[in-house]
This record gives structure tokens, sequence and C-alpha cells, in this order.
């Protein structure tokens, strides 16, 4: 059975991700990274042994999994941000309520290089990966991400099982409804859907 790029079974999270994960890191872009991706792993072969670089590369293929979940979740949370035409997009909205907020944990915050403040992103792109957590802390002392799309674990998890996109690409479709993101029934009916 041929599995088409825009079928439901490809965009369905549990393969979604491993698949993206195992593109990012060990298929895309062959010209630019394709030596690194052939050279390091044979040297770590060579010096730490077969099962060591099997390791390694096992652990390249989650890092791109949990990566490519990551860049899903920057833009994936409900609801997601609409103007009923172009003239009223601000850049300001589309950065607070397009973009998330997913403040991070100690450990973890120490591998994200940014990523959880994607908000400041959208609003400056000028503003460096370093300085992210520093901007992200003056803003919340200042209050300035009270409209934030911010993002707690629990609806981080269920926001990674958004594959559809239902309602009007507008504010509200003609019976008034917000367009919003939502998952596949299975997901949905066991409450993997940020509502």
């Amino acid at each position: 059975m041929a599995i088409a790029v825009g079928s439901p079974q490809i965009r369905d999270p549990l393969l979604f991700f491993p698949l993206g994960g195992f593109f990012v890191f060990f298929i895309n872009k062959p010209l630019i990274h394709g030596p690194q991706r052939i050279l390091l792993p044979l040297l770590v072969c060579c010096i730490l042994g077969r099962q060591t670089a099997i390791g390694y590369l096992e652990a390249a293929w989650v890092a791109g999994a949990l990566g490519v979940a990551a860049f899903h979740l920057q833009h994936h949370c409900n609801t997601p941000y609409r103007v009923a035409d172009n003239s009223s997009r601000s850049p300001l909205d589309a950065g607070m309520l397009g973009s998330t907020r997913m403040p991070l944990c100690f450990p973890l915050s120490l591998f994200s290089f940014g990523i959880e403040y994607h908000h400041i992103h959208h609003i400056d792109s000028r503003v460096p990966g370093y300085r992210l957590p520093r901007c992200d802390a003056e803003g919340s002392q200042l209050g300035l991400w009270k409209r934030a799309n911010t993002v707690a674990a629990g609806r981080a998890i269920r926001s990674l099982f958004h594959t559809q996109f239902e309602g009007s690409r507008r504010v509200r479709d003609a019976n008034g409804v917000e367009p919003r993101f939502v998952s596949f029934w299975p997901y949905s009916a066991l409450g993997l859907q940020d509502a």
C-alpha cells in the first residue's frame, strides 16, 4: 500500500515525528550535511566501536523526532491566529497569538536554545537566541505576555496530536465557528486534542 504525502497515515503523530526526524537528520540537505552524517558515525565506529556508533545514530534520530515535535508545537496550539483580511493583520498579534510561549524547566531549557520563546522570535527576529530567556523574563515582569499563547506541559502533549485544520481560513466561518486545530478520531476520543 502506497502512502501519499498528504494522506492521513503519514500525518499520524506516531509516524510523522519519527519520519520527520529521520528526514531532517539523515536525508535533508545531503550536500551540506552529508560529510558529517557519514564521517562522524564512521569516526565513532572506528574509535568507540560499532555498538556505540549505532547508539549515536539512534540518539540522532530521537533528537530529530523531538526537534520536529518542538517545531510543530511552535504554531499548532489552539486557537490559530486568523484575521478577516491582510490589512488587519498585526505582526504583534501574530507573534503573541499565532505562535507559542512554552516555559521549560531547567534541565530541558539547557538544550532548547530558546525554542520555547517563539513568540519573541515573531515579534522581533533580531533578538539572538542566547538573549531570549532574559527578554522573556523582562517581558513577564512588565506583564507583556498576558496575551501570549502560553502552553504548559499537558496542553503541549495534547497539541502534539493536532493533524488537521478545521474551519475557515478567516476569523470565523459562515456559522460563526472559529478555526481550530484538531486530532484524528482515535486521539480526540482519548482526549489528545487541545480544546
